[in-house]
């Protein structure tokens, strides 16, 4: 028999990590002395062998165990199963490269970045495919994909834009500056929308229920409830609120 060291250092596994196993029932040693010493055998060698290729394949140490637990195992169907989930993952890792490529890129050059605003911006970038699920039940469905597709073909410039004006906001919240000032940013804002589009969302928002409440899950605004008030009063003499003031 092996002890617990030597059985380490022939396969390689850390004896915390086999200590481990040992606790949660994955890999029980041969014998353990009554000083609490672990020994190992050659079948040990093999049970091992199996976890470190389950654990390889992606599967939860709490699947593994019960895997090694069931004679009758049908292995093609959990591989075929485990498949789906790690194409669930990469995709996930994708969407999460491709998310930060796209916040150094909106990072660079920028001599102070404004973290509420970032982090808003980046939660957008996270969220975008819920997103447009979800304006696909406020909206026409051909209007959002068009707007979906012009967003990703100029991604880096509309994000931009749109960190930049809100910046501007905040700044002109801060600085209370003149409703007809501030009313140039929000037109500002709203300037990097092909003018049909933008014709179109306020025709099509104009149907959307006053009661309806925004999934604030899919949102994380830059502003603060001070500032998302003051905007809002401003917002009704925009182009998408009408003439009259509070």
């Amino acid at each position: 028999m092996l002890t617990i060291g030597q059985f380490s250092k022939k396969t390689g596994v850390t004896i915390r990590t086999l200590r481990y196993y040992d606790e949660k029932g994955l890999l029980k040693p041969t014998y353990v002395s009554p000083s609490g010493r672990r020994y190992y055998e050659d079948d040990n060698m093999v049970t091992l062998q199996k976890i470190l290729t389950f654990k390889f394949l992606g599967y939860p140490l709490e699947d593994i165990q019960s895997m090694l637990a069931t004679s009758d195992l049908n292995l093609h169907k959990s591989l075929v199963r485990q498949k789906q989930e790690m194409l669930i993952k990469k995709a996930q890792i994708e969407k999460t490269i491709a998310t930060l490529e796209n916040a150094i890129t909106l990072s660079e050059n920028q001599e102070e970045i404004h973290t509420d605003v970032f982090l808003s911006i980046i939660h957008d970038l996270i969220h975008s495919d819920e997103q447009h699920t979800y304006f696909k039940t406020l909206l026409p469905e051909d209007l959002v994909d068009e707007l979906e597709q012009l967003y990703k073909e100029n991604i880096i410039d509309y994000t931009k834009h749109h960190m930049e004006t809100t910046l501007k906001l905040k700044e002109a919240y801060r600085m209370q500056l003149p409703d007809e000032e501030v009313l140039l940013i929000v037109e500002e804002m709203l300037s990097i929308v092909p003018e049909h589009l933008l014709t179109r969302i306020i025709e099509a928002t104009k149907q959307i229920d006053e009661g309806t409440e925004i999934d604030e899950s899919l949102f994380h605004m830059p502003f603060t409830k001070e500032e998302e008030q003051w905007l809002e009063r401003i917002m009704k003499k925009s182009i998408l609120g009408g003439n009259n003031d509070e």
